[in-house]
C-alpha cells in the first residue's frame, strides 16, 4: 500500500537487468560484440521509453532520477532567462519541482508562487491566469500532487500558459503509474516522470520538446571540438542525452527498461485479442483497464472514509481516476500519531508510510505541521479488493 513510493517491478525487467549484467557489464558504445550488445539493449531502451510517451527518441532523457533531472534542466535553462523574467511555482507540487526554480532568484528571476485554493487544496487556473504577466517565461506545475492526489487539467492549463507565450513543465510521477502519457496532446514543453514509481528500475524520465533544445546549455563534459560538435550542437540527435545528463546513463538500468514494454506488452495480449504495433497504441490500451481497476480499489476505500470519523482524507473524497489518483494521504482526528498507526499497519504486513513526502509547502498550506507529517496509503494495479478490505479492517481495529 506504499506504491506512491516506489512499485514493485515485473520478472521481464529483473531478467533484462541480469542477462545485461552476466553478458554485457561492459562498456557500452564499443567495436566488440559485448559492446556492441549493451549498447544496442540502453538504445532500444531509450527509444521505447520515448515512444512509451509519444515522443521521438531525441526528445527523451533517462536520467538518473526526476530530481536529478529538474536540477539539470533548471541549470541548462538558466543563461534562457533574463534578469527579472518570472517563474512560477505551486505550492501543492514535490520539492523537486520546487527548489530548483526557486534557487534561480539568486540570478535575478522572480519566483512567483501560484498557491492551492485554502479550502478544497485545489489549484484554481483562474488563479493561474491573474498570475501570469509579459514576464512569465515558464511554469512549473504537478499533473497530480502526491499528497492532493486530484489530477490537473493540463490541456487547458497548457493552452493559457502559451497564449501568454510562457512555456509549461509538468511534473508526472504521481500520475504516470495510473494513466498512459501522451506529451503531444498535453501540449507540454516538458515533462518528467519517475521510473521506479511504473514498476521499472530507480530512473527518471525527463522529456523535452525538441523546439526547445536551443534553450538549453551543456551541463555535461567538455568535448574535443572537431571530434564532439555534432553531438554536442543543440538540434543534434544525442545533444539532449549528453547535454542534460553528466556521466551518462545507467547502463545496466536504462537496459532493463525494454522489460518494462514487454510487461505492457503480456498485458495486453492478455486482456486483448488484437494486436497492436505502436507501443503507445499498447501502452494506452493497458493504462485503462489499470484506471477501470484502481478506481474500484479506490471506491472502497473512499466508503470506508467516509463511514469513519477519525480519518480526515486530503483531497477530492473521489475514486473516479480521472479526477483523483489513487493516492490517499490523511490525518487522524484521535490522540495517536500517523507515525504509530503505519507502525501498527506494518505488525500486520500492511506497507505505508507516514511524514511530509518532501511536499512540505503543501502540508504547511494545508495547515499540517510537516514534522509531524500525515499518513499515506497509495494503490497499483497489482493490489486486490482482498487487500484494500483488509487495509480497512485494518485500520479500525488500529483506530
Amino acid at each position: 500500500m506504499e506504491n506512491a513510493g516506489g512499485s514493485y517491478v515485473p520478472e521481464s525487467v529483473i531478467n533484462k537487468l541480469n542477462h545485461f549484467m552476466i553478458h554485457t557489464k561492459v562498456q557500452p558504445y564499443g567495436l566488440y560484440q559485448p559492446s556492441i550488445d549493451a549498447t544496442q539493449a540502453i538504445e532500444k531502451s531509450t527509444c521505447l521509453m520515448a515512444e512509451m510517451i509519444n515522443a521521438t527518441h531525441s526528445e527523451v532523457v533517462i536520467g538518473h532520477c526526476t530530481t536529478m533531472n529538474l536540477v539539470m534542466l533548471s541549470l541548462a535553462l538558466k543563461s534562457w532567462f533574463m534578469p527579472s523574467d518570472e517563474i512560477i511555482v505551486t505550492n501543492q507540487d514535490h520539492e523537486s519541482n520546487i527548489s530548483p526554480w526557486r534557487r534561480l532568484a539568486e540570478s535575478g528571476q522572480k519566483i512567483i508562487e501560484w498557491k492551492m485554493n485554502s479550502n478544497n487544496a485545489e489549484l484554481d487556473i483562474a488563479h493561474l491566469e491573474s498570475l501570469l504577466s509579459n514576464k512569465t517565461k515558464l511554469v512549473c506545475m504537478t499533473h497530480s500532487s502526491n499528497i492532493v492526489a486530484s489530477v490537473n487539467d493540463i490541456k487547458k492549463i497548457a493552452d493559457l500558459v502559451h497564449a501568454n507565450g510562457a512555456l509549461l513543465l509538468v511534473d508526472g510521477v504521481s500520475y504516470a503509474p495510473h494513466h498512459s502519457i501522451n506529451v503531444k496532446d498535453l501540449n507540454v514543453d516538458f515533462y518528467v516522470l519517475s521510473l521506479y514509481k511504473t514498476f521499472g528500475p530507480h530512473l527518471g524520465l525527463l522529456y523535452v520538446d525538441k523546439k526547445h533544445h536551443d534553450k538549453l546549455t551543456n551541463q555535461s563534459l567538455e568535448f574535443m571540438p572537431k571530434q564532439y560538435e555534432k553531438i554536442t550542437t543543440p538540434g543534434s540527435p544525442n545533444y539532449l542525452r549528453i547535454a542534460l545528463n553528466p556521466g551518462g546513463v545507467n547502463h545496466e538500468e536504462a537496459a532493463c527498461l525494454s522489460g518494462l514494454t514487454d510487461y505492457y506488452r503480456l498485458l495486453h495480449g492478455h486482456h486483448f485479442t488484437k494486436n497492436k504495433e505502436s507501443v503507445f497504441a499498447v501502452v494506452e490500451d493497458v493504462f485503462k483497464l489499470i484506471a477501470d481497476h484502481q478506481a474500484k480499489l479506490s471506491k472502497i476505500f473512499i466508503e470506508y472514509i467516509n463511514e469513519n470519523n477519525a480519518i480526515k482524507l486530503i483531497g477530492k473524497n473521489e475514486s473516479d481516476t480521472n479526477l483523483r489518483s489513487p493516492t490517499f494521504a490523511f490525518t487522524l482526528k484521535n490522540k495517536l500519531s500517523c507515525q504509530d498507526v503505519v507502525k501498527a499497519l506494518a505488525k500486520r504486513n500492511i506497507a505505508a508510510q507516514a511524514g511530509s513526502f518532501y511536499a512540505w509547502r503543501c502540508l504547511e498550506a494545508l495547515g499540517i505541521n510537516p514534522y509531524e507529517g500525515l499518513a499515506r496509503v497509495s494503490f497499483a494495479h497489482y493490489n486486490t479488493e482482498n487487500e484494500v478490505h483488509l487495509l480497512c479492517q485494518s485500520l479500525n481495529e488500529i483506530l
